[in-house]
């Protein structure tokens, strides 16, 4: 972006590995950038992801991050970005952009998230802890409901039903026991609460 006219410009490639990923940002949407670290940045296509550092140049030798889908949209919750298509939600952590966690659906959408809301404090980068992860509703979506029913024959369709939900990070639940430190369980907790 050009910060005297605000005006989105396009820079071609220098370094020669994003020479390949040229081509496949034409036939991509851009629909999201977080701070996933201090001096580096997750930009969010509809397709992929890639880590730059605050130049534009890769900051990882990884390449892209492959969605499971095609988002139509992103959402953060630090330190989770959510990435919408329409069967499912991806959750990814923004620092590493390891999969968590993909809740099914059936057109699904994002309807509000409160990245306007977030300040860029520490909160919206990636170094957020199980202490300081916010527990309130940053993510509203809605969703098809599966209609089971068999309609009889030449009877028009039911209305479509839909649910509007929040997600919000599950907190870990420490089974009962010795009041030890729980990092020496193993414990692999749902992050996102399915809708329901």
């Amino acid at each position: 972006m050009d910060f005297s006219n605000f005006e989105s410009v396009t820079i071609p490639p220098e370094d020669e590995r994003l020479a390949p990923l040229g081509k496949r940002l034409e036939t991509c949407r851009p629909i999201g950038i977080f701070r996933s670290k201090e001096d580096e940045f997750l930009l969010c296509y509809t397709e992929f992801g890639i880590y730059v550092d605050k130049h534009g140049k890769l900051s990882r030798d990884a390449g892209t991050i492959e969605w499971e889908g095609s988002a139509d949209s992103v959402a953060f919750h630090a330190p989770y970005v959510l990435l919408f298509d329409s069967r499912f939600i991806e959750i990814r952590h923004v620092e590493t952009g390891r999969l968590a966690q993909i809740l099914p659906g059936k057109d699904i959408h994002c309807v509000w998230n409160a990245r306007e809301l977030n300040s860029n404090d520490n909160l919206t980068t990636g170094d957020v802890s199980d202490d300081q992860m916010i527990q309130e509703a940053q993510v509203h979506a809605v969703t098809s409901l599966v209609e089971t029913s068999v309609q009889p024959v030449g009877r028009p369709p039911k209305a479509v039903i839909q649910r509007v939900f929040e997600l919000i990070p599950t907190i870990p639940l420490y089974l009962p026991g010795s009041l030890s430190s729980p990092s020496t369980q193993t414990y692999f907790p749902a992050l996102f609460s399915p809708p329901h």
